[in-house]
């Protein structure tokens, strides 16, 4: 076996994928420091399992793949695989080549492979493992562990000589082996605790079972009391029920009496209300001939305040145009005086202008005398027409920015305008609606509101007589719930305390020993109601049989029984019962004849695995309807099955017959199918009452909610005629103010087209001033081009002809200043002239407004003094109420008649319900009574209907001398509270534990003198290998030493020869020419050729097929380096070694040299040379 080759990608420098080639014997690789020699051994340490990220030189696993440079980015994944030549088998596995792969990813998912296929970590160490190779061996050796071998203390290097032994394991085995033996006896120690505890509870658990079987006698002696007592207390209150009949008879005769008198009274109340009735309906009438009165009264006072109202809007209206007007004077005084002013500056700028224009032609003739140059000539003319074109743009803008007012002044008039024409043409079209429909729409909301009155009426009514018959429909579901719910718990109690034979009973009470126990017969099965007595009658004392699993569970059943003397029971293994059935031909013959009812195993519901237990029982079982039929099937059948009928007749094979009835025939199944009826029963009622309370609370809801209807129906009603005749008197007003309307709509109209005319002519204005001006502008930009050049032109002129220019310009500017100015005057005079046109006509439209109002007040005052509606109406109002006052006196005396008889009719109505609460009360004992007889009954029926006769019923012991023998009964099991009923069973289930734990702590001793041998074992294994390697590497040493120092001595000691187990290692060394002395006494370098001649003596004891040393020879001087390499030379036929050096004496001995270099910062290479072919070359 050989390494072959080493394939790294990603792997810390070696960003590129690089693949070296191992050859057989020696081979170098060399490369100056940091350019990641150390990174291919880390490489094979990884590939190989190493885990520890520190002993790669890293802080995390992730730091081994490569972390980008300064000219590469980091990489996402390291991966290195290292390719073995196995062709000698020597690594146990059956390829001849063996690839070992790992891969790491920077997310931290790893992966193992071997020959391509995914592995685990354990796959990739189980390869290696006893093989002398791996992360941490001796075939990987560098300056850190031979650095190990001369620091290290003499029992620390006895580590050294462990490893190449193989004892790791047998330590490992013996540390396993301690650890269990402190476990083994830990657990002996509680067990022991734990035996101690449970022998202590031994003795007392006997004696509570002697305490619990004396107990059990105490207590059937105390049942059968009890039963004596159950029989003479039925026959004592049977005695009762009679008296409560006869008295309920009398008291029945009483209720009759007291309610003919009651009914007698009652007509004469109803009389007295039909009396009452006729004054109500006479009161309402005038109530509501008072209301219309009112009604009247209140209109002609509303009439009266709503024409004040007007009268005031109409005075504010007016007030308001006064002051308008009043404004508009004085603005009109104002504009006066601006005009005025404006006309006189105007004046003054005119003669300004003349003296500017005077100046400058007196200045352009005195040019013109000079003589000057054309240029100046010509600049003047550009600077005039510059000036023109600045007085022609400033004279535009100005127009802009007053076309710009203009149009914002009319633009807000207008839109002042169309919202006040929305706004007035809403409210007439609002007016005009409310005129056309509101006394349609209230005639007709008028009379569905009286309708709705009256169906309101009705619907209550209907629901009061809804809301008795729920009242009563729950006190029936009440009583029936009680009724049902005393038998249901009767029933309960009954199931409770089944009428179950003494066996089977002490059996099912401790069933939770038996895992193996299903239960009784009965229990397991379900049966409809309908077929329940058949099914009793044809299983009889079989439904208590008991149903297991396995003969065993029977078996611990029946020995339990016995042991405790509790009873016989009759058990139903599953594993050995087997169904049973009739022929085919003889089903079919059955199926044919009339009133067959079916098998008797078929009527059965239970689980799937009881089926064979039922058919066993009941597989020959014939159910039919009555006796005849069962007569006819048994013939049919020629007396081959028993045939049973639905009310408990039998027919057995053979043809015996077994009928007749008991007294209570109520049985298992019956009781339990009975139970099952009365709870879904009682279910129903429940929820039959919980509903009808529920739909009774719902009612009586609606009947709020009706009522309150009804009452807010009446008020609306009321409320709505009022609002009539309120209405009917605003609708003329209405017209009137529509009238108004219209003419203030008209006249705004008129005023919006004349602004809207305006407007568009604004804007045309504005426009074509805005062409104008950019024009000018624009011209204006060339002309100061122009004068720019022509100035420079001038540059050179004279200076008083520069002066004269200034002058002249100086005049023209001034000129254009006073030009300009008296435009913008005259403009300003235009709109002051425009301003107060309009304030005059804005004056005249409202004098004509106040005018209009004027007419209105006058028309309205006139209206009040005509109007003598309300006078009237006080005084029918009078008269009414009079006559109310009248009515109201013999309303209040029939009341006081209605009181005295409604006083009569309580008293008689209480004595009435006192003479029924009597008898709910004889109702209810009697009900109790019959309950608790039922009760004891049932309490009988319940036990069995147990024989009675031989019970001494008839002595002369009282109830109470039998409830006080009872109670000295219950006294005494009393005083047995603390009786432990489970300690007969308890009893043998702790000394059977008992014996468990003994049997556990015989085998812990004995598992612990076990381990103790193995340790023993291992201990002397150990000390074998041990010895047998510490010799052979110890004689080894001797040769090695001598050959790497050339001459001298060393060996290997033990400082405790007598205990191999712990012994340490003491290295002596005698290098040529000085005396023998330990290795702490050595130079740097002899220490390391020393460490290193024992690194090779155990290589040659425990060779591995190929070896890796990384600078191991640092330390050595060129002597002793070429005694090493030459070592290594020669052992390299046996070994194949890879030797990281930078040392020339091992290089020249290696077969094939690779170069590590970094030619990219960061990025490792390699580059190789085969040194024998080399050789053969030059020799050539």
């Amino acid at each position: 076996m050989r390494l072959k080759s080493l394939e790294i990608n990603g792997f810390k420098s070696f960003a590129d994928k690089t693949v070296i080639d191992f050859m057989p014997g020696m081979t170098g690789i060399v490369g100056p420091n940091g350019s990641g020699k150390s990174n291919i051994i880390e490489a094979i340490r990884w590939v190989m399992g190493e885990q520890s990220a520190k002993g790669l030189r890293g802080s995390t696993m992730s730091d081994v793949i490569f972390g980008g440079s300064k000219n590469r980015r980091a990489l996402g994944r390291a991966m290195v695989t290292m390719t073995i030549d196995n062709s000698d088998h020597f690594l146990h596995t059956d390829f001849d080549e063996v690839q070992v792969s790992r891969r790491l990813y920077r997310d931290g998912q790893a992966e193992y492979l071997i020959n391509g296929v995914k592995s685990r970590l354990k796959d990739i160490t189980d390869l290696f493992v006893d093989t002398g190779l791996g992360r941490e061996s001796f075939s990987i050796i560098n300056q850190g562990k031979v650095e190990e071998i001369f620091n290290a203390k003499a029992e620390d290097r006895r580590a050294i000589i462990e490893d190449v032994a193989g004892v790791f394991k047998y330590k490992q085995n013996k540390l396993k082996s301690q650890n269990e033996l402190a476990q083994t006896q830990e657990n002996l120690a509680r067990l022991l605790d734990i035996v101690k505890e449970i022998s202590d509870r031994l003795q007392p658990l006997k004696d509570q079972a002697a305490e619990a079987e004396a107990f059990l006698a105490l207590r059937k002696q105390f049942d059968q009391l009890n039963l004596v007592k159950l029989v003479r207390s039925r026959a004592e209150l049977s005695q009762k029920e009679k008296q409560f009949t006869d008295d309920l008879q009398q008291l029945l005769l009483k209720i009759q009496k007291q309610e003919e008198a009651l009914k007698d009274q009652d007509q004469q109340q109803t009389d007295t209300n039909l009396r009452t009735n006729g004054l109500d309906h006479d009161l309402l009438e005038l109530n509501r001939t008072i209301e219309t009165l009112t009604q009247r009264y209140e209109h002609a006072i509303g009439q009266h305040q709503l024409q004040e109202q007007k009268i005031a809007s109409l005075t504010q209206n007016k007030q308001n145009l006064d002051e308008d007007g009043v404004k508009n004077t004085q603005r009109l005084a104002q504009l006066d005086h601006q005009i005025d002013g404006l006309r006189t500056d105007t004046a003054k700028l005119q003669e300004q202008l003349i003296q500017a224009q005077d100046a400058v032609h007196n200045i352009s003739q005195e040019l013109a005398d000079s003589g000057d140059l054309t240029a100046q000539d010509q600049l003047e003319n550009t600077r005039s027409q510059y000036l023109q074109s600045m007085q022609d743009a400033a004279t535009l803008s100005n127009q802009l920015t007053n076309l710009d007012r203009d149009q914002m002044r009319m633009t807000s008039r207008l839109d002042s305008l169309n919202l006040n024409r929305q706004q007035v043409m809403k409210e007439i079209a609002e007016k005009k609606q409310a005129v056309n429909q509101g006394k349609q729409q209230d005639d007709d909301q008028n009379s569905d509101l009286e309708a709705q009155s009256q169906q309101a009426q009705k619907a209550l009514n209907e629901k009061k007589t809804h809301l008795s018959t729920l009242n009563q429909k729950h006190s029936d579901l009440v009583s029936q719930y009680n009724q049902v719910r005393v038998r249901v718990e009767s029933l309960q109690n009954a199931n409770e305390n089944l009428d179950l034979y003494v066996g089977v009973r002490n059996l099912l009470n401790s069933r939770n020993q038996f895992p193996g126990l299903f239960g009784t017969v009965a229990e397991l099965i379900k049966v409809a109601p309908a077929y329940a007595l058949a099914i009793e009658t044809a299983l009889g004392a079989g439904l208590q049989n008991i149903v297991v699993d396995t003969q065993e569970t029977a078996k611990n059943a029946i020995s339990f029984l016995t042991e405790r003397r509790l009873g016989r029971v009759t058990f139903l293994p599953i594993e050995t019962i087997k169904a049973r059935c009739l022929p085919e031909n003889l089903l079919q013959r059955l199926d044919g004849e009339s009133e067959y009812v079916g098998l008797a195993a078929d009527l059965i519901e239970r689980d799937h695995q009881f089926s064979a237990i039922i058919e066993n029982l009941l597989g020959t079982t014939v159910i039919a309807e009555n006796l005849p039929a069962a007569f006819r099937l048994s013939k049919a059948a020629n007396q081959r099955c028993r045939i049973v009928t639905l009310d408990g007749h039998v027919v057995n094979a053979g043809g015996s017959i077994t009928g007749g009835a008991n007294r209570h025939q109520s049985g298992l199944l019956s009781k339990r199918a009975e139970l099952d009826r009365l709870s879904a029963q009682l279910d129903q009622i429940k929820q039959q009452g919980i509903q009808a309370n529920q739909d009774v609370l719902t009612e009586q809801r609606e009947i709020a909610a009706a009522e309150a209807a009804f009452v807010k129906l009446r008020n609306q009603l009321l409320a709505d005629k009022e609002r009539l005749q309120l209405q009917s008197a605003q609708k003329g007003l209405l017209e009137e103010s529509l009238q108004q309307m219209a003419k203030q709509l008209k006249a705004n109209q008129l005023e919006e087209d004349t602004l809207k005319t305006d407007l568009s002519q604004a804007k045309q204005n504005r426009q074509s001033a805005a062409v104008r001006l950019q024009k000018l502008q624009q011209t204006n930009d060339q002309l100061r081009l122009t004068i720019h050049r022509l100035t420079d032109n001038l540059a050179d002129a004279q200076s008083s002809a520069h002066q004269q220019n200034d002058r002249l310009a100086s005049a023209r500017e001034q000129l254009a200043a006073f030009k300009v100015q008296k435009q913008a005057d005259e403009k300003r005079l235009k709109e002051l002239d425009d301003e107060r046109v309009l304030l005059i006509q804005e004056q005249n439209q409202q004098a004509a407004k106040s005018q209009t109002l004027d007419q209105q007040l006058q028309q309205l005052q006139r209206q009040i003094q005509l109007s003598s509606d309300a006078g009237q109406a006080s005084q029918a109002l009078k008269e009414a109420n009079d006559k109310r006052e009248q009515l109201l006196v013999e309303q209040s005396d029939l009341k006081q008649q209605a009181d005295v008889l409604r006083k009569a009719i309580s008293e008689q109505q209480q004595q009435l319900r006192h003479l029924l609460d009597q008898k709910n009360q004889l109702d209810s004992k009697k009900s109790a009574v019959v309950s608790r007889l039922t009760e004891l009954d049932q309490q009988l029926q319940d036990l069995g209907n147990p024989d009675i006769d031989h019970l001494d019923l008839h002595s002369d012991e009282s109830l109470a001398d039998i409830s006080r023998q009872s109670a000295a009964l219950k006294e005494e099991l009393a005083k047995h509270n603390s009786v432990n009923l489970a300690a007969i069973d308890e009893l043998k289930s702790v000394q059977d534990r008992y014996d468990f734990l003994i049997s556990q702590r015989d085998d812990l001793i004995k598992a612990s003198e076990n381990l103790q041998t193995v340790m023993d074992d291992i201990d002397r294994e150990v000390v074998r290998r041990f010895k047998k390697t510490f010799d052979a590497v110890a004689e080894q040493f001797k040769t090695t030493f001598s050959e790497l120092f050339g001459g001298g001595q060393g060996s290997l000691e033990l400082d405790n020869p007598k205990d191999l187990l712990t012994s340490g290692i003491e290295i002596r060394v005698q290098p040529p020419g000085k005396k023998l002395q330990r290795l702490s006494l050595l130079s740097g370098g002899e220490k390391a050729l020393t460490a290193i001649a024992l690194l090779l003596a155990i290589l040659i004891v425990h060779p591995v097929p190929f070896a890796i040393l990384d600078e191991t020879e640092a330390a050595l001087d060129e002597a002793n380096v070429d005694n090493f390499g030459r070592f290594l030379k020669d052992f390299s036929n046996k070994t194949q070694f890879i030797v990281i050096t930078h040392r020339k004496g091992t290089m020249r001995y290696a077969n094939v040299l690779y170069g590590v270099t970094m030619q990219e910062p960061g990025v490792s290479t390699m580059v190789s040379v085969d040194l024998e072919q080399a050789k053969a070359a030059l020799e050539g």
